[in-house]
């Protein structure tokens, strides 16, 4: 779930037009261990406009491989005009093992199919569903809107429960300079594990997300912008 931690215009759109954020993945030494990209493109609106909006397409690609021991994350997100998901699609590459599934939300219902013959699972998500990038799309822009975010179900293959909490302003420095970001802690609840993680917004108007904290057995891993 914490792969995908870490992707506008006016207040109550994000982002118009496209949109490319580059990261480092970090180990706890310091040392590089991968690398990130997350892209989107199109806009959505909460609020009614004289033209239509096509909706937001965001992906990302995780690269953590090794020299002949590929580890890959690959996630893409097809959102409506209101940021709503209607298609999440997830692939997973490590070593020899791969995974390839996709959630289509219609009708307040969410159907995952499983590549290769892996089944089918269909559950109730209400009228509007987000997966985890449209997820960090959304909290993007309540931070634009000055809102607060409520807990929220997220589809993630399962359905997850993600809480975030506000852990004040931080100085950190990106690209050599130093900037001010608001941190938050994200809870995820799933069927069968608890987890958490930091994601730091910069305070720019787009909110860009400049660092990811994941903390797990070894230390806290990182993924940082790259500007």
């Amino acid at each position: 779930m914490w792969l995908i931690a870490s992707a506008a215009a006016l207040a109550c759109i994000s982002p118009a037009g496209a949109e490319t954020l580059q990261y480092r993945l970090k180990w706890p030494s310091g040392v590089s261990l991968g690398t990130a990209r997350i892209e989107s493109s199109g806009q959505v609106s909460d609020k009614p406009a004289d033209k239509p909006v096509a909706g937001l397409n965001t992906s990302m690609v995780l690269d953590a491989s090794f020299p002949g021991v590929p580890v890959l994350g690959e996630f893409r997100s097809q959102m409506n005009s209101k940021g709503c998901t209607q298609e999440f699609e997830k692939k997973l590459t490590l070593a020899l093992r791969n995974s390839h599934e996709k959630t289509t939300v219609r009708a307040g219902k969410a159907t995952r199919k499983t590549a290769q013959g892996g089944g089918e699972s269909v559950i109730s998500v209400g009228p509007c569903a987000f997966d985890a990038l449209a997820y960090l799309q959304l909290f993007r822009r309540e931070l634009k809107a000055g809102r607060a975010v409520k807990e929220q179900n997220i589809l993630f293959g399962s359905q997850y429960a993600v809480r975030a909490v506000s852990a004040g302003k931080e100085q950190l420095t990106v690209g050599g300079k130093a900037q001010e970001a608001d941190r938050y802690t994200f809870h995820v609840k799933g069927p069968a594990s608890n987890s958490e993680f930091e994601i730091l917004f910069g305070r720019d108007e787009a909110r860009t997300p400049v660092e990811v904290r994941v903390t797990m057995g070894i230390g806290k891993f990182r993924l940082e912008l790259v500007p």
